[in-house]
């Protein structure tokens, strides 16, 4: 099979605009349609589920959220709605296609974007890894979303900063 793409065209630029980063995504998905299976990565699945996050919040909350550090406070305020119960429907399932899910991997896009990272699937979950450590966004997100965690979402980034 002809290969469609080179490893820059893989390489996802997570510090890019919202419209970028969905250019990308359809890019790799149109590849991925013509047979390029091995592109299917955590790192491409994360980056999907992201973008289903932006589009339910923009959609749901007419909120618009970015990539840059300034929306870790914004993320904060669609959190502070979904625990007051705002937003109800199919907030923990078990598909992973939840809000929770989909909220985690916006919180890990922008981990990577603005302090650096990558994702991992561990035993103890999906993370990221952030100079060796693990921060475990799902984890995170299901505790505070369940009122358990006392962290707001700009604490809990500017913690991962630290630990990195």
């Amino acid at each position: 099979m002809k290969r469609l793409d080179n490893e820059n065209s893989r390489k996802i630029n997570y510090a890019a605009d919202i419209p970028e980063l969905e250019r990308f995504y359809e890019r790799q998905f149109d590849m991925i349609k013509k047979g390029n299976t091995d592109l299917v990565t955590l790192e491409l699945v994360m980056l999907g589920k992201a973008l289903d996050f932006f589009h339910f919040v923009k959609t749901r909350l007419g909120i618009e959220l970015g990539t840059k550090e300034g929306a870790v406070q914004t993320f904060e305020e669609v959190l502070d709605a979904m625990e007051r119960g705002v937003i109800q429907d199919n907030v923990f399932s078990e598909d992973g296609g939840s809000i929770a899910g989909i909220a985690s991997a916006y919180l890990g896009l922008l981990i990577i974007a603005n302090i650096g990272g990558v994702w991992e699937d561990t035993e103890s979950g999906m993370s990221v890894n952030v100079n060796g450590r693990a921060a475990y966004v799902f984890d995170y997100i299901e505790k505070r979303l369940l009122g358990l965690s006392a962290l707001d979402a700009v604490t809990f980034f500017n913690s991962v900063r630290t630990v990195g």
